[in-house]
């Protein structure tokens, strides 16, 4: 007995006293079960598998979208398609159950969302199909495939807040891949920051704003945006720390060769020195993340240790989780450059911890598992982490394409010292699909060659020209650390020792 409920020793008991009751008598005890198992408050998923087993399948949905619906809220989503999946099969039109369906498939990265999307919109009409369509163009620009998302948007007029913002984010992330007029994007982002602000939903302004940066990034105006929004949330610094955590991942893009790193922490000087004259801490931990990234990638460590130590400091004083994980995770590179790999260790183990406690730690879990593949103390190590990785990280709770490629280098790296060749053609097809068509910035091409040339070393093919040509690439793009590495790397398989 457990609680209150009784349990067969073994299911073969189980299975040997039901087969002793005749089958039209087994369905009307499942239907029994079902209405008492209601009236006494359990759990809806055994209570549609007994009107499922008592064969009344329209009894079932209710209680299998129920299911369903508390499976998505605590992120079980593959629990969530099972219970959707039976509920589909016995109501294919059932405009909720596949809505629902297609954002869990969504949520997991599924590659059939966008599909699963347009299924729903037919069967919902107008005007819900506005709304699904709008997420359905947004599952297409995530799925790396803008094009499509825009014949989607052509014509949507989604009225809910929920649609309007995957509206603006669908046209702001086409615009930053270049498939989109920047100034649709715009439009449509300053439109997502209004409702976001209307809406007083931390979350939602975190959108709005990422939103915001990616059209600026497409128009070529991103730190004026930045500057614009220091302004705002100085007025306002109960929004500031989600203003900036919405810019995490666009203002990334200015420290691969968007911009010369003297010129990004010049922006970051000028940044820090304005928010201290306004009074908003937030915006000065910003810039002090930002100019610590810049001198860390451009080979300043002690002045990137000093930077982003104070970040650190800064961002957990404001319960900025964001910032704090970030600075945290680059300070572990920082440490695996000084060749301090427990260091590093403990501190991506803080950032982790940190991120998850985020509301946008989805920006942050790619790149604290690329430095813990790096971090790795031999290729075996750095294949299990790779693997813990692809098992953590994945659908756009946890990741986001503009971030993905930071966990896709090392990982392809990864694979390639492992010799697992299945596994590195997969990461290495990731690599150059998020270097060309997502990312499209001089420091992720060098990184993508860097890729060959280990990927060429696991094939026992030449090495050393690929290597070559990363070194070079990350000299121009002012990155000196990874031109030495790739540069002894170079050295080392033209005599074969690597």
């Amino acid at each position: 007995m457990t609680g209150t409920r009784y349990r067969f020793r073994h299911d073969l008991v189980r299975t040997a006293l039901i087969e002793q009751v005749p089958p039209h008598h087994r369905v009307a005890v499942h239907r029994d079960a079902a209405r008492r198992l209601a009236e006494t408050g359990a759990e809806p998923a055994a209570v549609a598998r007994h009107w499922l087993l008592g064969e009344r399948p329209e009894n079932a949905i209710p209680w299998l979208l129920d299911a369903a619906r508390r499976a998505v809220r605590v992120g079980a989503f593959t629990e969530a398609l099972r219970h959707l999946d039976a509920l589909v099969e016995h109501a294919p039109a059932h405009p909720d159950g596949l809505v629902l369906r297609a954002e869990a498939l969504d949520a997991l990265g599924d590659p059939g969302a966008p599909e699963a999307y347009a299924r729903a919109a037919e069967a919902a009409g107008d005007p819900r199909a506005q709304e699904i369509r709008a997420q359905q163009a947004l599952a297409l620009v995530k799925r790396g495939d803008p094009p499509s998302a825009l014949k989607v948007l052509d014509g949507i007029s989604p009225k809910t807040v929920g649609g309007r913002m995957a509206e603006a984010l669908a046209w702001a992330g086409a615009a930053v891949l270049g498939f989109a007029p920047p100034d649709v994007g715009t439009t449509k982002a300053a439109e997502s920051r209004r409702l976001a602000l209307q809406s007083g939903d931390t979350a939602t302004l975190v959108i709005a704003s990422w939103a915001q940066a990616a059209a600026a990034h497409a128009r070529g105006d991103l730190r004026n945006s930045v500057w614009t929004d220091l302004l705002d949330t100085a007025a306002l610094p109960e929004l500031a720390v989600n203003v900036f955590d919405g810019h995490l991942c666009i203002s990334q893009r200015l420290l691969y060769g968007s911009a010369p790193y003297p010129d990004v922490i010049a922006f970051a000087d000028r940044f820090e020195a304005e928010a201290q004259r306004l009074g908003a801490a937030r915006g000065r931990a910003y810039a002090v993340t930002l100019r610590g990234e810049a001198e860390l990638l451009s080979g300043r460590l002690d002045e990137a240790a000093t930077d982003l130590g104070a970040a650190i400091r800064l961002s957990r004083g404001l319960g900025g989780a964001v910032g704090e994980a970030l600075a945290l995770e680059r300070l572990a590179e920082l440490a695996l450059h000084r060749e301090r790999v427990d260091e590093a260790e403990a501190l991506l183990d803080e950032a982790l911890a940190v991120a998850r406690d985020s509301d946008v730690g989805f920006h942050l879990l790619d790149r604290i598992y690329g430095a813990r593949i790096a971090a790795a103390r031999d290729p075996d190590s750095a294949l299990t982490v790779l693997l813990d990785a692809e098992a953590s990280v994945q659908g756009p709770l946890e990741t986001c394409p503009g971030c993905r490629i930071t966990l896709a280098v090392p990982a392809a790296i990864a694979a390639a010292r492992a010799r697992d060749l299945a596994l590195l053609a997969r990461w290495e097809e990731a690599v150059d699909f998020l270097a060309n068509v997502v990312m499209r910035l001089p420091g992720w091409y060098a990184a993508r060659v860097e890729v060959r040339g280990h990927a060429a070393l696991a094939r026992r093919e030449p090495a050393a020209a690929h290597f070559a040509e990363a070194a070079r690439r990350f000299t121009e793009t002012g990155q000196p650390l990874d031109a030495e590495r790739c540069a002894a790397l170079a050295a080392g398989s033209a005599v074969g020792n690597v």
